[in-house]
């Protein structure tokens, strides 16, 4: 899966698109499968960048933004964001089964309880 990377009102430079493209590795190690990863980047007035992430993946969609005077700062700050939200949907996607599992794993505890409070009564 490509990036898509637009930016309005600048040229892009060529060590920032590689700068993003080794930034997306780090999503590499968690093994999830995007079906898209967008960068948009724009150049407000009074020379201050806006940097927008948009990905989508089996876990659900995940936006950040980012802005600074800087483009390099404004993607950095974009990333981060994104990275740390892709972090907890991965955590909390693992935790989902595990808590519903012990609701489950409750409930047959209070059954057994019931079940022999039931027989030491009949005894």
């Amino acid at each position: 899966m490509g990036i898509k990377i637009t930016a309005r009102g600048f040229e892009l430079p060529d060590y920032l698109e590689q700068h993003i493209k080794e930034a997306f590795f780090k999503f590499d190690k968690f093994k999830i499968a995007f079906q898209s990863k967008d960068v948009f980047m724009k150049l407000e007035e009074g020379r201050k960048f806006t940097v927008e992430i948009a990905t989508k993946s089996n876990l659900g969609k995940i936006d950040a933004t980012g802005e600074a005077n800087e483009l390099i700062d404004a993607f950095n700050e974009a990333f981060n964001e994104a990275f740390y939200r892709l972090e907890r949907q991965i955590i909390k996607h693992k935790e989902k089964p595990q808590a519903h599992l012990s609701e489950k794993a409750q409930k047959e505890k209070e059954n057994l309880i019931k079940e022999e409070a039931e027989t030491l009564a009949k005894l």
